[in-house]
């Protein structure tokens, strides 16, 4: 992550009261917040109710999905047979 985007994240206050940190109880802090990832990773992947509204949202776009692929396989078909004709043409 950029260094922008950790200061857009993190509030001032905690940047503050954590700039002053020595090398040791930073490792502790990074254990500490790579320990609350690693917990938070877990409890989305283990959430019934987000894993329903996942599969909801799946079965949603399924249809718009597989619409866009065939105009995209329609896109790509298009662009070759004109790169064919100009090539015929030369």
């Amino acid at each position: 992550m950029a260094k922008k985007d950790v200061k857009d994240i993190l509030t001032g206050s905690w940047i503050d009261d954590h700039k002053l940190l020595s090398e040791d109880e930073a490792l502790n802090e990074l254990a500490t917040c790579e320990f609350g990832v690693k917990n938070l990773e877990y409890n989305k992947d283990n959430d019934d109710q987000l894993s329903a509204a996942k599969e909801i949202v799946k079965d949603l776009g399924g249809g718009y999905n597989a619409a866009i692929k065939y105009e995209r396989a329609k896109i790509d078909f298009l662009l070759d047979h004109i790169q064919n004709i100009r090539i015929a043409k030369q």
